[in-house]
């Protein structure tokens, strides 16, 4: 169960293998029943609670299958950014409804209740004092509102970046360590907590905005104009930053400079380009991009993908397999036939079997039964937060 040594550092764990009733979770970690209410976890339902953390910031993971869980959550102490890696979550607001689905962040301000219900859902996120956050967000010269600290959802062109579940594999291995205390510690949940704030918009700002909307606009006009290569300068003033203001940004919440964000997407997209045109000259492709010099634009292209340009332009698998694969990706976590995938890559299910069969050795089944080991495996490892 849970220790509580006099850093301030703990871990807990429950799960129904221990007896502990679903309920107890919420009394346990939250400090009463005033928190949660009506909590419930069907007799079917198998769980396991993990967190890890101390009172400013803790990181946390639900893995629940079978049968389904629910209840109302009340206003707390502390923020709550989230993922899911499997199942399904609605959240019922005064106001409105959520659905959540394996992917996206998802942000539940403290201020905020709602009543929650779920099915065969494995859940990972971090938990921040709200004292804690507006303590970061003065420190980083936000103006915060006088009232309840509320947050939008992030923009979906820095959600596809996860610039905050980077972090914590980055920091993972010092935020599970009970070693790590006082200041050491202080400056891990910063970092994350600096994160939240650049990347989820702050709401009731009057006409300030938000430092997540510029960074949001910045991302945005790289993604459109990346193949104009534009300076620092063009691309700050299109999100209204400083250059300064701009760098600083992108070094503690991107882990990157603007220049270099720039240059990788650049390859990126290059990238697809040679695995996805019909008859790709390695050479247009990287004038295309703005790559101008062919022994810089090769070395970059090792750099970030580990083989030069023209393997991948040689070793490009059957757009129709690509098709299918994409699909398959971005439907993991629903229900997966050979013949909805078939029809996605635009073939017949038996063309696409043999076209498997060829380019992965294996069927479009095994394929995907074999994703699935390996998302839960890296899930799993995730879990020892």
């Amino acid at each position: 169960m849970s220790t509580a040594p006099p850093n301030g550092f703990r871990k807990a764990r429950y799960t129904h293998d221990d007896g502990t009733d679903y309920a107890t979770i919420f009394t346990a970690e939250y400090a009463g029943r005033e928190f949660a209410t009506d909590t419930f976890a069907t007799a079917d339902t198998r769980y396991e609670y993990t967190m890890v953390g101390d009172d400013d910031l803790t990181l946390r993971s639900m893995r629940a299958l079978g049968g389904r869980r629910g209840g109302v959550i009340g206003p707390r102490t502390d923020h709550v950014v989230f993922w899911l890696t499997a199942g399904e979550l609605e959240m019922h607001f005064p106001d409105r409804t959520r659905v959540v689905r394996p992917g996206t962040p998802y942000v539940a301000s403290a201020s905020e209740a709602y009543r929650f219900e779920s099915s065969g859902t494995v859940y990972h996120g971090i938990h921040i004092a709200d004292a804690f956050l507006r303590e970061v967000g003065r420190q980083l010269g936000f103006r915060l509102p006088d009232g309840p600290l509320l947050f939008d959802q992030q923009d979906e062109a820095i959600a596809r970046r996860e610039p905050l579940r980077h972090l914590i594999r980055e920091l993972q291995g010092s935020l599970l360590d009970d070693r790590v205390t006082g200041p050491m510690r202080t400056a891990l949940n910063r970092r994350l907590a600096t994160v939240v704030l650049d990347t989820f918009p702050i709401r009731n700002r009057g006409e300030d905005v938000p430092v997540a909307n510029r960074l949001r606009d910045a991302v945005r006009f790289i993604e459109e104009h990346a193949a104009e290569r534009p300076s620092v300068t063009r691309i700050a003033a299109a999100c209204g930053l400083s250059e300064r203001g701009l760098q600083e940004v992108f070094a503690r919440t991107m882990g990157t400079t603007p220049r270099r964000f720039l240059r990788d997407h650049r390859l990126d997209r290059a990238r697809d380009e040679l695995l996805q045109a019909d008859d790709p000259s390695v050479g247009m492709v990287a004038n295309h991009w703005g790559f101008t010099n062919p022994g810089r634009f090769a070395r970059d292209y090792r750099e970030r993908f580990g083989e030069d340009p023209a393997t991948t332009r040689r070793d490009r698998s059957n757009p129709r397999v690509r098709a299918a694969v994409t699909f398959i990706e971005q439907h993991l976590d629903g229900r997966l036939t050979v013949a909805s995938i078939a029809e996605a890559a635009g073939v017949r299910p038996r063309r696409l079997q043999q076209l498997f069969r060829a380019e992965h050795g294996t069927t479009p089944t095994e394929f995907v039964a074999d994703l699935r080991r390996r998302k839960a495996a890296t899930g799993a490892l995730a879990d020892t937060h």
